[in-house]
């Protein structure tokens, strides 16, 4: 599945339709641009030994991006809840792209990935507010949410055939 010039896909591979482990592919000549990469935790939560709460992480199946690594632009991560940004130290190694967020959401990605034995490889580029990048064949602005954590943004994607927000 590779996207023509006279195409934009949208391809969910989690968190649609659900709350949690977000990771969204939009496809256009011959790239993709992922948008998020989040996990969530099994339901139901199971109490444990002595009170304490058994879960397991659960995250979206990367493998189709994995496979067409080299037509993947970049992740953009929109902002910093787990959903969106929690399965970036677990995927990054495989993905090998450059991630594009705001500056806080920058910020607990590095802390995060601070832990990790890559930090130092992974490129972070950070956004503005109404700032537009082009990432690949796509260009995207940056467009400022209420949310509940500081920093989050929606995106307006854009190429010659389609837009999305």
């Amino acid at each position: 599945m590779v996207p023509t010039s006279s195409d934009f896909w949208f391809l969910p591979l989690g968190g649609t339709g659900e709350i949690g482990m977000n990771m969204n592919l939009y496809g256009h000549a011959g790239q993709w641009l992922m948008v998020d990469c989040g996990l969530s935790f099994d339901e139901p939560l199971t109490p444990g030994v002595e009170g304490a709460v058994n879960h397991e992480v659960v995250a979206p199946d990367p493998k189709f991006i994995t496979d067409n690594l080299d037509l993947l632009a970049g992740l953009i991560i929109t902002h910093a809840h787990e959903d969106h940004i929690g399965a970036v130290e677990d995927l990054w190694p495989r993905l090998k792209c450059p991630i594009y967020t705001t500056p806080y959401t920058a910020a607990v990605l590095r802390r995060k990935l601070g832990y990790t034995h890559f930090a130092d490889k992974v490129r972070i580029i950070e956004a503005r507010d109404g700032e537009q990048l082009t990432i690949g064949e796509f260009a995207v602005t940056w467009i400022r949410l209420t949310h509940s954590l500081p920093d989050p943004y929606g995106l307006l994607i854009e190429t010659p055939v389609a837009r999305a927000v």
